[in-house]
């Protein structure tokens, strides 16, 4: 066995603090995953001079011993267990979409996006440019490339969380998940078809269903008390703000609504308000797809940081002319 002094040390930064040895060996050293287990296994890994196991944290400050023959990755490389390959060159054409995110506020611990339509949050098949791609092309050269900790639909525009440290990462996450702690207040703005039934006098009104996939049609649905369903409640608090009957809709009204979601299920605030007869202004799935794109916004943000702290921020929507919003 190579002696502690031939062998390399990795330091673990602030922005890595918290994950398990294995993934921060995955982000560091170019190898395959079986690799990582046979050396932590033999001994050939060592954390501050002793032996630890793969699920096992580290701390800033930590020193990671690895073989002297390890092959180190530039910081905020990302490999999928493929060996020794680093992440895929980025062209010049890339380099220049990565500068087009708009970032509305940035700390160190997050960043906020104020996401355009159209752009889907992770690539998938049909997509390969996306939020998480312009991300890993832009902050490259972090410790730990910045990643998203929720989404929003490809054509839903507003702000877009992402984590810059791993313990950010991990809070959010959990916290937008329901796992312990005070969750993210999360409010859209959403124009809908129709004079919604309730008035800004009359206050909020809380909605609730159970949602499930249609497996037919690929989206989702209500379902009421059906035993041969399984579903997901779905909560959330929506304010009418105004009501305008627009040209462009030939005569007909449309609501502005304020939507606090309680809940973060697929497609919720869309699914719950079509539901009701009162679809979205451009949504294809469960509207009538009219308009210049989805009216959907998501316009503030409450989120709890690490050391306790809060962040409140809001972003007006981008819709022009008749749709504009200048003030809530």
């Amino acid at each position: 066995m190579d002696s502690e002094k031939n062998r390399q040390a990795l330091a673990v930064s602030r922005a890595e603090a918290g994950q398990k040895l294995l993934n921060f060996l995955q982000r560091r050293v170019a190898a395959a995953i079986g690799e990582f287990h046979r050396w932590i296994r033999t001994g050939q890994v060592r954390v501050n001079g002793a032996r630890a196991k793969a699920f096992d944290r580290v701390e800033e400050g930590d020193m990671v011993r690895v073989p002297p023959f390890a092959v180190f990755l530039p910081a905020g490389s990302e490999v999928k267990n493929e060996g020794r390959k680093a992440s895929r060159p980025q062209h010049e054409g890339e380099k220049k979409k990565a500068s087009s995110l708009r970032i509305v506020y940035e700390d160190e611990d997050l960043l906020v996006i104020a996401k355009p339509a159209g752009l889907p949050v992770q690539g998938g098949t049909g997509h390969s440019d996306s939020v998480a791609s312009r991300l890993a092309a832009e902050r490259a050269g972090a410790d730990f490339v910045p990643a998203p900790v929720h989404r929003l639909d490809k054509d839903t525009t507003g702000l877009l969380v992402a984590g810059k440290t791993y313990a950010a990462v991990r809070l959010l996450t959990d916290a937008l998940a329901g796992r312990g702690g005070e969750a993210p207040r999360k409010e859209y703005l959403a124009w809908v078809e129709g004079r919604w039934p309730f008035t800004a006098e009359d206050g909020p009104q809380e909605l609730t269903d159970v949602l499930a996939k249609d497996q037919k049609a690929q989206r989702m649905k209500t379902v009421r008390g059906s035993k041969e369903e399984e579903g997901q409640e779905a909560r959330c608090i929506v304010t009418a703000l105004e009501t305008r009957r627009l040209p462009e809709g030939r005569g007909r009204e449309y609501t502005l609504l304020l939507v606090r979601l309680l809940t973060g299920r697929t497609h919720q605030i869309r699914v719950q308000l079509a539901s009701r007869g009162y679809a979205i202004v451009g949504d294809p799935w469960y509207g009538k797809g009219e308009g210049e794109g989805l009216k959907l916004h998501a316009f503030r943000l409450a989120l709890p940081l690490p050391g306790g702290e809060h962040r409140k921020l809001e972003l007006l929507p981008p819709w022009k002319g008749a749709w504009k919003v200048a003030r809530i």
